[in-house]
Formats: C-alpha cells, sequence, structure tokens
C-alpha cells in the first residue's frame, strides 16, 4: 500500500495527462472505476491509461462516475473483464442508447441482446428517427446541458423520466441549479437518491442547496450522508466544513477541512482552507 500523500499525486498526474480536473479522476476512484498504486514503478501502466482513457471519453460524454459504475457493472455480465467492459462502452458511444462494443466488435445490450450495427452505410445517413424512448431523450438532454442549452436540457430530462431514474434527476437537478430553480433543483436531488441511496453526488448537491435555501439541518445530514457512503469525498467535507463555520460550530468544521487537505491537498480551494485554519475560523 502506497504512502496516503502519494496516491493524491499520482491521481493529479494522470489527470494532467488525460487534461481533466483531478476531481473527476478522485470519483473514478472513489467507485472503484480507476486503481492506480502509486508505489508501483511504472503506476501508468498501459492498462490503466487505457482504462482512464475510456472513463475520460465517458466522462466526455456526459456520464457521472455513478452512471459510469452502474453501466459498468451491467455490462461486465456480457464482457467480464471490467477493462475491456469499460472500454466496449467507451467504444459504442454515439450509438443514440447505452451499449457496448464486444472485443470481436459486436454491438450488445447490457443484456448481452446483439444490435444491429449499420456502420457507415446509407442507412446511417439517413434523417433520424424521432425520439421515442426515456434514454433516447436522457441522451438529448445530456448533449444540450454540455453545449449550455439549459432550458432545452431540462426539457429532454423532464421527458426522460420515469424511465431513466436517478441520473435523469441529477442531471435535470443540475440544470435547474444553474438556472437558479433552487427549490425545483432540491426536488429533482431528492428524488434522485430516493431511486438510488447511494448516489453520494446526489446527496451532496443536495446539501448544497439545502443550505442556500437555508436549511442547515437538512444540508448537513444529506452532507453526512455523503461522507457515509464515500468517506473520501473531498468536496462534500469542504461544503460541511463551511456549513458548520457559518453555524459557529469550529471544531467541527476544522475537522473537515483537515479531512479535505487529507483528501485534496492541491487544489485550488487547499490553500484558502490552510489560511482559515491557521487563523481557526
Amino acid at each position: 500500500m502506497s504512502a496516503p500523500d502519494e496516491r493524491p499525486r499520482a491521481l493529479e498526474a494522470l489527470a494532467a495527462q488525460l487534461g481533466l480536473p483531478s476531481r473527476v479522476l478522485r470519483r473514478w476512484a472513489e467507485h472503484g472505476l480507476l486503481l492506480v498504486d502509486a508505489a508501483a514503478q511504472e503506476p501508468f501502466a498501459f492498462r490503466v491509461l487505457g482504462t482512464a482513457r475510456a472513463l475520460a471519453a465517458l466522462h466526455r460524454a456526459g456520464w457521472s462516475a455513478g452512471r459510469i459504475a452502474r453501466a459498468s457493472m451491467a455490462a461486465r455480465t456480457v464482457v467480464p473483464d471490467a477493462d475491456q467492459a469499460l472500454a466496449g462502452l467507451a467504444a459504442a458511444l454515439g450509438e443514440g442508447r447505452q451499449v457496448l462494443r464486444t472485443p470481436e466488435g459486436r454491438l450488445c445490450e447490457p443484456s448481452g441482446q446483439l444490435r444491429f450495427d449499420f456502420g457507415s452505410s446509407a442507412v446511417s445517413q439517413a434523417a433520424p428517427l424521432p425520439l421515442r424512448s426515456p434514454q433516447d431523450w436522457f441522451e438529448r438532454g445530456v448533449d444540450a446541458e454540455l453545449a449550455g442549452r439549459l432550458d432545452e436540457a431540462v426539457r429532454a430530462y423532464q421527458q426522460a423520466l420515469p424511465g431513466v431514474g436517478a441520473e435523469a434527476h441529477f442531471n435535470l437537478g443540475n440544470c435547474l441549479y444553474a438556472l437558479r430553480r433552487r427549490p425545483e433543483a432540491a426536488e429533482q436531488f431528492e428524488r434522485a437518491v430516493a431511486a438510488l441511496p447511494d448516489f453520494a453526488e446526489a446527496w451532496n448537491n443536495l446539501g448544497i442547496v439545502r443550505g442556500e435555501l437555508g436549511e442547515r439541518r437538512l444540508a448537513c445530514a444529506a452532507f453526512e450522508t455523503a461522507l457515509q457512503l464515500v468517506p473520501h469525498y473531498a468536496d462534500a467535507h469542504y461544503n460541511l466544513a463551511d456549513l458548520l463555520a457559518d453555524a459557529g460550530e469550529l471544531d467541527a468544521a476544522r475537522r473537515h477541512w483537515r479531512a479535505y487537505l487529507a483528501y485534496d491537498p492541491n487544489s485550488r480551494w487547499a490553500d484558502a482552507v490552510r489560511r482559515r485554519l491557521e487563523r481557526g475560523r
């Protein structure tokens, strides 16, 4: 096992190589998607890099760590190797639904059902069929959200419900929050955790919104639930510390600030946290 301060540095280096924020890689690690041995002579061996690149492709397509973990678990019923399952999910991006491409090059549903693959034929160049399934609407919402078309994304995610479930509620909550529609965002995060109680990111975001709505007790409970699920969740430690500090509970706030620095010592907020600890408030 590597020393406590080595693994974050290894993840920082890999994040720089992928061109992603280090917090994204920490989420992957928290969900067991990315295993990096900082003590190894070559922590970024070909297999690790291949997995990280597949994860990066899924992230850029709008997939959260939780969604990747659940899709990977389903994909492994078809492709048992975890790294090959992730690579298959990434290779099938753009096919319109959650499918994976097997090592043999076939497109499969997570259930194992084969799908027709028209490739570059004239069929693929025809006008797209009308959106019909919740997953189609969800993917449309992801595209609109990434492009900054938040109102369109909201409408698409609403069409995806209730079929897609927790992920659609979570993404819808994020869009509503960005549109400053706080009470509606809180409702969607509540529905996300009701549908998927171990959705740590949704608990964290619920805590943020509840805090901004002045519901301090509910906000603290949400952050604490996120940390029960993922004790190394640096952002939840930071958010809970700020909430506790604002309420004058400085001893408890300091514990969470220290935890934040232990798990995310090189973030752009780390120096500000260190200064607050030095000042004692």
